[in-house]
């Protein structure tokens, strides 16, 4: 035995321990990457992450699960080689841990695709572009007029010299813009080059018209109009909604500046105006100039109804504006070829109306263009259901209703002319509305309805001091009776039109309402018998018997409730005995102090004989009720019932 054999075995002895502390180390490893991949699994919202995941890992050279290494040594066999066609295990890094094989049949790792940096927002759609146009546009009008200006004050051109070179720049500007919207992306070049060759001519018949007064009036807008005209030919053939805003409120605005002393010719011009540039929005969406086309026009006429003259002119050319408008969003809404109209454009459509209605100086009259105006909203809401998803802005009966309860309003106003009867009027408005809602069950209409009963409740409230003045008993009239039963059955018929047709707003609101009702009942008596006692020369004893007679009519319908309640109605009873305690306050806090005389002693004994009365029969209503035999059972088949027991045997 050599010296070299213990050293040998010493050597084998030292591997064989590194090959187990190298197997051991891969056993902990593939055990931390077994946990780690359960936990990531868990963590994970949808299972089929991981499943990608895991894949992902196993077809990945730099993932390859990892195996005991073996270690070379003696009384060790060698480790199998990779076979041909099998990729060998890459390298690992000391520390290294590999996760776990995936299982077999997953889908292969798909990279996600990296999200496109986000455009900035100068970048967008040529918003640069745009904006360089239109500013260009608008320098462009500034250096044309600062020109005239110039060329006026130093006499460099003649007038016809200049009107002549204004035309010409506005042509060669339109023309240098039909040329470069034939090349590929000049259409923003374009729009800015028409733009402000439309803008040039109006300049043109601007110094025309009002500056040498060549041309009269007349003349000078129908060159306008068809400037006007041509521009929004030509914004349809571009399908350019900009430059057609442009052609049609250029003109717009320099319309007053033209003939602002012939206003009734303008405004004239600006209604056919509107009406021959709405078949431009046949086949789009533009509400841009939609606003364009109503808007300049209607704040025009609305000036022009308050202050001119000749109102009956004015007030002419509104109603046919209000019928423009009107029957323009009526066409939209029930044709779907035609462009559907804004209804939040239906108040400003009526708005030279009304102006025009306030400006009248018989009163008669402007209430008959107010009912003209609810007339027309009325029809047009009748007509026009909007479809299913009709979007906010185009639901054309909510508009116009709302906009009919305005004006019928102001018609009632315009009416009474702030005279005594006014109140009566609008209460009767008011009713009209409830009726109306209840009948037809209709939400907008019931929604109008309450708005003006909240005005109606507001103006009520001026006959109050007829009600609990005494001093005020010779002032009472006929007006102030019918306006209070008005107000007792407009409460009335709404809290039985939003039981019917908003039950979503019950049960609170359709007791308030007849708790309203049931308080102006009382109103009503005591302004009844007021009138009776100046009828016989004693207004005072009538104001004071009708406060008597107020206290027992109360205390009358308290009784009804209860016999009500004993019926059936869970609400009546409860009702009945607050509306008798409001009775017994009114009759000890009110009338004992008020009162005097006979009318005390009257109020008192009735008002006792029927609480004796009410609590007598609602005790033996409430005894019969008990005593009431039970209802017989249903009828039906007969069941004979299983034997209980064993069944005895049969002979």
């Amino acid at each position: 035995m050599s010296m070299s054999e213990p050293i040998l075995d010493s050597m084998r002895a030292i591997e064989d321990d590194f090959a187990e502390a190298m197997s051991r180390m891969y056993s902990v490893g593939n055990d931390l990457a077994r946990v780690r991949a359960r936990l990531s699994a868990e963590a994970t919202d949808a299972p089929q992450t991981s499943a990608i995941e895991a894949s992902a890992i196993e077809a990945s050279p730099e993932h390859w699960t990892p195996v005991a290494a073996p270690v070379v040594g003696a009384g060790h066999p060698s480790p199998a080689q990779p076979t041909r066609g099998q990729p060998s295990p890459p390298p690992v890094a000391p520390g290294h841990v590999m996760p776990p094989p995936a299982p077999a049949g997953t889908p292969p790792f798909v990279p996600p695709m990296a999200l496109a940096p986000a455009e900035p927002w100068w970048q967008r759609d040529g918003l640069v572009a745009k904006l360089l146009v239109v500013v260009g546009t608008a320098i462009t009008l500034i250096g044309v007029a600062f020109l005239l200006a110039l060329a006026i004050q130093m006499g460099f051109f003649g007038p016809l010299a200049r009107v002549l070179s204004g035309a010409l720049l506005a042509i060669a500007l339109v023309g240098a813009a039909v040329l470069v919207r034939r090349r590929p992306s000049g259409t923003i070049g374009a729009l800015g080059l028409a733009a402000t060759g439309i803008a040039t001519a109006y300049l043109d018949v601007l110094a025309m018209t009002r500056i040498y007064e060549w041309v009269p009036l007349p003349v000078g807008m129908v060159i306008a109009g068809l400037i006007a005209l041509g521009g929004v030919l030509l914004a349809r053939s571009w399908d350019s909604q900009l430059l057609a805003v442009v052609a049609v409120l250029g003109v717009a605005l320099m319309a007053p500046f033209v003939g602002l002393e012939h206003g009734l010719l303008t405004g004239a011009f600006l209604l056919v105006l509107a009406a021959a540039t709405w078949p431009a929005q046949v086949g789009r969406d533009w509400w841009v100039l939609e606003l364009a086309r109503i808007l300049p026009t209607a704040l025009f006429l609305t000036a022009l109804a308050a202050v001119h003259e000749r109102t009956d002119v004015a007030g002419l050319l509104a109603v046919l504006f209000a019928v423009l408008v009107l029957a323009t969003s009526l066409a939209g809404a029930r044709v779907t070829r035609l462009p559907r109209q804004l209804g939040a454009l239906v108040p400003v459509g009526v708005l030279p109306l009304g102006a025009a209605a306030l400006a009248v100086d018989d009163r008669w009259s402007g209430a008959g263009l107010f009912v003209v105006a609810t007339c027309l909203l009325v029809f047009v809401a009748s007509l026009a259901d909007h479809r299913e998803g009709t979007p906010v802005q185009h639901r054309l009966p909510e508009f116009a209703l709302g906009t009919a309860g305005l004006t019928s309003l102001c018609a009632a106003l315009r009416a009474g002319d702030g005279q005594g009867w006014t109140p009566v009027i609008g209460v009767g408005l008011c009713l009209v509305w409830a009726v109306a809602a209840l009948a037809l069950r209709h939400r907008v209409t019931l929604v109008v309805a309450l708005a003006l009963g909240a005005l109606a409740t507001l103006g009520a409230l001026t006959l109050l001091p007829h009600v609990i003045l005494r001093s005020l008993s010779d002032e009472v009239a006929v007006r102030h009776l019918v306006a209070a039963v008005g107000v007792t059955a407009l409460y009335l018929v709404l809290a039985r039109a939003v039981t019917s047709v908003l039950p979503t707003l019950a049960p609170a609101l359709p007791r308030a309402l007849l708790a309203l009702s049931v308080l102006w009942v009382g109103g009503s008596v005591v302004l009844l018998i007021t009138l009776v006692g100046q009828l016989v020369d004693d207004p005072r004893g009538g104001f004071t018997a009708g406060q008597a007679g107020a206290t027992v009519v109360w205390m009358a319908i308290a009784a009804v409730l209860l016999l009500r309640g004993l019926r059936g109605s869970t609400l009546a009873i409860p009702a009945g005995l607050a509306l008798a305690a409001l009775s017994v306050g009114k009759l000890l806090l009110f009338d004992l102090s008020f009162l005097g005389g006979l009318a005390r002693v009257l109020s008192f004994i009735v008002a006792g004989l029927l609480l004796l009365a009410m609590g007598a029969g609602y005790a033996q209503a409430l005894e019969r009720t008990r005593r009431a035999p039970p209802p017989p059972p249903e009828t039906g088949p007969v069941e004979n019932p299983a034997p209980v027991g064993p069944v005895p045997p049969s002979v």
